[in-house]
């Protein structure tokens, strides 16, 4: 595996909202900074930089268009020339044209990161695949929720990130680190 120029950097819903108190409990409390260090990467390299930025429709929610939660964060804000990618389900390819944005600037290849793993992230990368993307989904640059499951067991934010990582690797992407991201590029 070898990322280069073809891959392009997908960075999901890292907004403002995902700080709100609804989400308490996340786990990895340094996603944000790895995903500061992939667009370091990629900026530095020149290589495409995709934003998704979740526009949701709902008034109750922290994400809701207009909102303040709606914004970027600070410290992973789209610069000028970067596509940014509005959505209001939670897979970014769902009425938004982002497939064949990524095709027109000659991706093939995907690297996922973002909020919140078992939401976003996960709807993402499976249609990613779906359509033929070469994906890999960077594991300490997302964070996952609590989740309450069928059976009334409240499941914490690391189980329920490591139990969608182990479902989506070598079904839908290669799950991968910052350090095997270090040895592919």
């Amino acid at each position: 595996m070898k990322l280069d120029a073809s891959t392009a950097l997908v960075v999901i819903d890292v907004q403002n909202a995902i700080d709100d108190a609804r989400w308490e409990g996340k786990n990895n409390p340094d996603y944000i900074s790895r995903v500061q260090d992939l667009l370091s990467i990629w900026r530095g390299r020149g290589w495409p930089v995709f934003h998704v930025k979740h526009n949701s429709k709902d008034p109750d929610s922290p994400y809701h268009a207009g909102g303040e939660g709606n914004d970027f964060k600070d410290q992973a804000a789209p610069r000028p020339g970067e596509i940014v990618i509005e959505k209001e389900t939670n897979c970014a390819f769902i009425n938004t044209g982002l497939g064949s944005m990524l095709r027109m600037e000659g991706a093939d290849k995907l690297l996922v990161c973002g909020v919140v793993t078992q939401h976003s992230v996960d709807a993402t990368v499976r249609h990613a695949a779906s359509l033929g993307f070469e994906t890999y989904l960077m594991s300490d640059a997302c964070t996952a929720t609590p989740v309450t499951d069928a059976n009334g067991v409240l499941r914490e934010a690391a189980d329920v990130h490591a139990m969608v990582l182990g479902i989506l690797d070598g079904e839908y992407c290669l799950v991968m680190s910052m350090q095997d991201i270090f040895a592919a590029i």
